[in-house]
């Protein structure tokens, strides 16, 4: 900023040096001072372009890494919150501010702030300069200057209400983009291109009106500036011509008067223009501000320890929960996880079975109660230790971009390729890859295109395997595998299981069966504990009803 203000007074000298060569040398017709003026008006130029170019470098070099700081910093921040502000923001609209409102910041850092501190410290020194000159011009001058503001702030909170309205727009437009290229087979075969193409045009003419609104507010207010400019200096220059006339000013001061009042329109016709870029920065700003403002609701608490060893026994006690203010999905709920042990959570959609597993890792947490690894309440431990002895194979397996090994590791990004083997020997995904040109070392598409979604969870299981956590949740882990894959996985899993925690979220029969606790729930309230020969045996139960059900689509899809 210093740096900017030198440069831009250096720049404004040239006026003062005409003004001493036309009143000093030229008309007194002093030869002897003519190779001085010459000289310094032949240096300044030069002295210009150097500064011009060392404050360039400088402001690009500290915009650049402004922003990539910046935008590291909300990426960190994003990762550290919550699962309720990622299900209730989405991927589109947190994706929108890294990128687009970040880089919108980056032109206002990197393109506009040198012309807005120039065209500042310009306004100033040319009105200082001009009431040197002549006093009763320069209150025109301030006049004009006066005028730009109120229409500037006229416009302003116009332009900002038409630029947040169309960043809203674009945050759903991406975030439906973004679904609809991820799920694009589903599109192609329901032949839903046509509709998804009118879908979006019709989001992009909302984002267009919002976005001509926005450009028709910046041409007024560019124009109106343009329109006082034009009077402005009308006025000034008659007047301007009337003193020389009376012979209360110079030549010189004239010639440097004319400069200057172009000096000081010209910032204040370049402010009013920029108003729009610096309004859609600021409305990017508050975007990104938004984001940093928010809190984890999920944080360690202070003094908390890691656990070095665990046994895997988890106990719920009492927990109170909900995803939603006044309605309760758990209410004085009470479980116990045995160790070394394998529970079933069956129920119907949405009676809370993912809900539990989830905050046994504490992606969310209890409002009520509290839940327990070997006695310790896990609010209490770090969550990188936590979550390093409970592992998970989600419902909906990711696969990012990179190798299998990659993938596999991706909890573990230091083991070696023997452990990355053996886990996936586990998963029974290994000798697919052993098909595959490069093996463990083979790129996989962006999401894992190139793979199936029963590879995919496979893969899942294998880098939830490959850290050996006292405490192993299957959400759902088979349901994407054909019945002789799942008994090949299940006889796997009996070797990795043995002697372990697990929390299986299931449907299919074979893993209810074995089970040695089965937690039958019911809108999140646990309605049967047993094993499956207790709970068959009683006559109307609750889960015998469910089993019934379950069991007679089984054997639907095998017919």
């Amino acid at each position: 900023m210093v740096l900017t203000m030198i440069y831009t007074a250096c720049t404004l000298a040239p006026p003062l040096a005409m003004r001493y060569l036309i009143d000093k040398v030229v008309q007194p017709k002093q030869w002897q001072l003519l190779l001085t003026a010459i000289l310094i008006i032949t240096f300044l130029p030069l002295w210009n372009a150097m500064l011009a170019m060392l404050n360039r470098v400088v402001i690009a070099a500290l915009g650049q890494r402004l922003v990539a700081d910046l935008r590291t910093s909300l990426y960190r921040h994003v990762l550290s919150l919550s699962m309720q502000f990622h299900s209730e923001l989405g991927a589109g609209p947190i994706m929108s501010r890294l990128m687009t409102d970040v880089g919108i910041v980056q032109n206002l850092v990197t393109g506009e702030t040198l012309g807005i501190v120039s065209s500042i410290v310009a306004l100033i020194f040319s009105v200082g300069v001009a009431f040197s000159l002549n006093w009763q011009l320069t209150l025109v001058l301030v006049l004009m200057v006066t005028l730009y503001t109120l229409n500037y702030y006229k416009f302003a909170m116009r332009i900002r209400s038409a630029n947040l309205e169309l960043r809203e727009i674009m945050d759903m437009v991406t975030g439906r983009l973004q679904e609809r290229l991820a799920g694009v087979r589903l599109v192609k075969t329901y032949c839903r291109e046509r509709d998804e193409t009118d879908e979006f045009l019709a989001s992009t003419d909302r984002a267009l009106q919002f976005g001509m609104r926005g450009a028709m507010l910046n041409v007024s207010l560019s124009s109106t500036a343009r329109i006082i400019s034009g009077i402005g200096s009308t006025v000034i220059y008659c007047g301007a011509a009337y003193f020389v006339l009376k012979g209360e000013m110079t030549y010189g001061s004239l010639y440097a008067l004319d400069n200057y009042v172009w000096q000081a329109i010209n910032p204040a016709v370049n402010l009013t223009m920029v108003a729009g870029t610096i309004t859609q920065a600021f409305v990017s700003l508050d975007r990104i501000l938004e984001i940093t403002q928010q809190q984890p609701d999920v944080h360690e608490q202070p003094g908390a320890y890691d656990l070095s060893e665990s046994r895997g026994d988890l106990q719920l006690e009492a927990v109170d929960f909900a995803y939603e203010a006044g309605k309760p999905l758990f209410t004085q709920l009470s479980l116990h996880l045995p160790a070394g042990k394998m529970t079933a959570l069956v129920g119907q959609t949405g009676c809370g079975k993912t809900t539990i597993t989830s905050l046994l890792m504490r992606l969310w947490d209890v409002q009520g109660g509290r839940i327990t690894l070997d006695g310790h309440d896990v609010r209490a431990l770090t969550i990188r230790t936590l979550r390093h002895h409970v592992g998970v194979v989600p419902q909906e397996p990711v696969v990012f971009e990179g190798t299998v090994h990659e993938n596999i590791a991706y909890g573990m990004p230091e083991a070696e390729a023997v452990h990355v083997e053996e886990a996936a020997r586990a998963a029974q995904i290994h000798d697919f890859v052993a098909t595959l040109p490069e093996g463990y070392q083979t790129w996989l598409g962006k999401e894992g295109a190139k793979l199936s979604v029963g590879q995919k969870q496979r893969i899942a299981i294998a880098r939830a395997i490959l850290r050996k956590p006292a405490v192993l949740i299957l959400d759902e882990a088979t349901s994407a595998l054909d019945s002789e894959s799942e008994a090949a996985l299940q006889q796997a899993m009996r070797t990795v299981l043995h002697d372990r925690t697990s929390v299986v979220v299931a449907h299919r029969l074979s893993t209810i069966v074995e089970a040695d606790q089965i937690v039958a729930m019911d809108k999140g309230r646990i309605v049967e504990i047993g094993t499956h020969e207790e709970l068959m045996a009683r006559e109307g139960g609750y889960y015998r009803r469910l089993y019934d059900e379950l069991k007679g689509k089984h054997d639907g899809v095998n017919a």
